[in-house]
């Protein structure tokens, strides 16, 4: 069952789920999150040494033997990966969840969390189950369906600027537009320059004080 039809597909109002039972149930998609990471490193350290095993061998036959394992390795990664993907929607839809009974929570707007639809559930539903469909878009979609997208309140916050900028220094690499030397290198500078900028802010404040 999707996390959209246990959370929302309630007989119990959402706006009266305890806030302990959402971060429970948080504390359970965190773990197979990082289960499904430590898979995928596994595998794709196992498909690393068959390379290098068949870039050893000079046998053809051979070769064919690892080729078949670096092809079941991928495939294993794989799907490793579409659970992961949808681990991080889910572990996205419930934070947004949680932030918005702590904000609402007994106030004039606390029945947001009633505003989908079924043809919007069926939408999310389809976004959380496509790999191909990123945790950003998929949250936009989201966020538009309970009309928080405009909110600054709502804004993800919990990895801070310095994360934010090295998230978009991973997509250079994915793009090909860094190499991983230069990619830490211009994180590192980043958040060097937010320091030096914070330093020199600071006697600014204490001379107008």
């Amino acid at each position: 069952m999707s996390i959209l039809d246990r959370v929302f597909r309630r007989k119990k109002k959402l706006t009266d789920m305890p806030i302990e039972e959402v971060r429970v149930e948080e504390k359970r998609l965190e773990i197979r999150e990082n289960q499904h990471i430590a898979q995928i490193e596994k595998f794709d350290k196992m498909r690393e040494d068959i390379f290098h095993q068949g870039a050893k061998t000079k046998s053809p036959s051979r070769r064919r033997v690892y080729a078949r394992r670096f092809n079941e390795t991928s495939q294993r990664i794989t799907m490793v990966e579409r659970e992961l993907s949808r681990v991080v929607k889910e572990l996205m839809t419930l934070g947004r969840v949680r932030s918005i009974l702590e904000r609402k929570k007994g106030g004039p707007q606390a029945n947001i969390l009633q505003n989908l639809s079924e043809e919007d559930m069926m939408k999310l539903t389809m976004m959380l189950e496509d790999d191909k469909v990123s945790g950003e878009v998929y949250m936009q979609k989201l966020d538009s369906v309970l009309g928080v997208v405009n909110d600054p309140a709502y804004e993800v916050t919990d990895i801070g600027e310095a994360g934010m900028d090295v998230l978009k220094t991973w997509e250079k690499m994915d793009e090909g537009e860094l190499e991983f030397d230069e990619a830490l290198k211009e994180a590192a500078q980043k958040q060097g320059g937010q320091k030096e900028k914070g330093e020199e802010e600071k006697p600014e404040a204490e001379s107008a004080t």
